[in-house]
């Protein structure tokens, strides 16, 4: 696998749970996982000419988010996760795979609602939305399940269950 590089930005913006040195290495380990998964089946062979990887994780508000989910998906509310791909090769050969902007209001109460360590639930988000930037999408069902089984398996391997999992409180 080649290196990733994590450019974080706006960290004040970050849920305090969240420990960005932390998930450096495990945002490491989810893309070599990835690219290994996906390197067998062609996905990232556009990908080939890269040395390296590069992606920037900026963290926004809820009217930030709002007011881009508003303005490139034509969605009028805050969401958890978007992916804007670049694929821009520097002098360096280090591929820009993109930008992800994460909402921290919502991650925290989409993982308070749904049970999860805020943590965890961010780690999936970043997956999520590294698999949007290398070409991933979920919006007819069939590649829906493909993207979903993949980041069953990918956070399974960093120790995370599956976030699809419905949790029951009883």
């Amino acid at each position: 696998m080649m290196p990733l590089q994590i450019d974080f930005q706006q960290n004040d913006l970050c849920p305090v749970e969240i420990s960005c040195d932390a998930a450096t290495p495990l945002i490491q380990t989810m893309m070599a996982s990835t690219w290994h998964r996906t390197k067998a089946q062609g996905v990232l062979a556009s990908l080939s000419k890269a040395q390296g990887l590069r992606v920037c994780i900026r963290f926004v508000d809820a009217s930030e988010s709002r007011a881009l989910n508003q303005s490139y998906r034509g969605r009028d509310y805050p969401t958890n996760v978007l992916s804007f791909t670049t694929t821009l090769l520097d002098e360096a050969q280090c591929l820009d795979l993109g930008d992800l902007v994460i909402c921290g209001g919502c991650l925290v109460t989409e993982a308070a609602s749904q049970g999860k360590p805020v943590f965890n639930h961010f780690l999936h988000l970043v997956l999520h939305g590294i698999l949007h930037l290398i070409g991933y999408d979920h919006e007819i069902e069939a590649e829906a399940e493909i993207m979903e089984s993949l980041e069953v398996a990918v956070l399974k391997e960093v120790g995370i269950q599956d976030p699809y999992e419905v949790i029951v409180d009883e």
